[in-house]
């Protein structure tokens, strides 16, 4: 079977349009407000650096310490107790005179009483203005104690100067999108910051610490520690005379009722004594540490401890608006 050939056709020429152009959009142009972004960086480094160089970390928790260690000495039981024991002490310094003239005691025969007698009224002088201080001081101590997370603001700063850091390089070389989302982080770490000392109660708490430390001041001292311990040794020596060598002599009526209180009431006072000198003189170290921290403030021209919440307030507003006014914007045309 015969296939009929097929003639080619040519072909039909087209005429198109020719293809617009491709319009590519043009970036806006952008301004970056440097100085602000550097500022910002600056005050990150100092943050993130400054409470590491300053020792704040350690500072701060040895004055939290100190706090802690002294807690069971402010409450309320133990204050009466060392309030018992100081008038226990008194009854039996005035007994032992009493009993010293009925009996024509000779000088020299107890000699740990001797000087029991001489220096029983520095003694209690020294004992009754120790708890004075204590028992006035008890407010402002409890206030303190009270401050929710005192020992973290070192990390709260520091963490603060991160943030800082990390916002403030984004805005110096990144997009407008990123750099928006790290304005975003900065000011709510900032207003995180500034509200700490609200809900820390670190505003009232930095005012009592202020005090407490100038009321302790005169305490925590090696000096004081000594005087406390030598009349503590006198205390001792008396208390062993009073239960051995001393009951030969004849004791009757309120003087012995006195001194018999002393020698049976003696292990528990004792025991108060040594607990308490014990405590300031373990923290004498913390002490200096907190007072330290009030001089740090001072040095960096606050008024000590009690305008930390300032300062963490101050430098939230700051590091939010640093932020905000180095926020990439549009050039505007000329």
């Amino acid at each position: 079977m015969l296939v009929p050939a097929t003639t080619s056709e040519p072909l039909v020429v087209l005429d198109l349009p020719s293809a617009p152009p491709v319009i590519r959009a043009t970036a806006v142009p952008m301004r970056r407000p440097k100085a602000p972004a550097v500022a910002l960086l600056v005050l990150g480094v100092a943050l993130a650096i400054g409470p590491i160089v300053g020792g704040l970390f350690s500072k701060v928790a040895s004055g939290k310490q100190m706090i802690d260690q002294f807690a069971p000495h402010m409450e309320v039981d133990a204050r009466a107790r060392y309030d018992s024991d100081l008038k226990t002490l008194r009854a039996a310094a005035a007994a032992v005179d009493t009993i010293y003239a009925q009996q024509g005691v000779a000088t020299g025969r107890f000699a740990g009483l001797d000087v029991y007698r001489r220096q029983a009224s520095a003694i209690d002088q020294h004992a009754t203005s120790l708890l004075d201080r204590v028992n006035r001081t008890e407010p402002d101590y409890r206030r303190i104690a009270d401050i929710g997370g005192f020992d973290r603001i070192p990390f709260l700063i520091v963490l603060y100067g991160i943030a800082l850091i990390y916002g403030a390089c984004v805005l110096l070389a990144s997009t407008r999108g990123r750099a928006r989302a790290a304005v975003g982080l900065i000011v709510v770490a900032s207003f995180a910051l500034a509200v700490y000392p609200f809900i820390s109660d670190l505003s009232s708490g930095t005012k009592a610490g202020q005090r407490m430390l100038h009321s302790f001041a005169p305490m925590m001292t090696r000096a004081q520690v000594r005087q406390l311990q030598a009349d503590f040794v006198v205390l001792v020596t008396a208390d062993g005379e009073l239960d051995t060598g001393f009951r030969a002599v004849p004791q009757t009526g309120q003087p012995a009722a006195a001194v018999n209180a002393l020698v049976t009431g003696w292990p528990g006072i004792s025991s108060d004594l040594a607990s308490l000198v014990g405590t300031i003189n373990d923290n004498i170290g913390n002490f200096n540490a907190l007072d330290d921290v009030d001089t740090l403030m001072r040095s960096a021209g606050a008024s000590g401890l009690e305008s930390f919440p300032a300062v963490l307030i101050g430098l939230g507003i700051v590091g939010a608006g640093l932020s905000l006014a180095a926020v990439p914007r549009r050039r505007r045309e000329p």
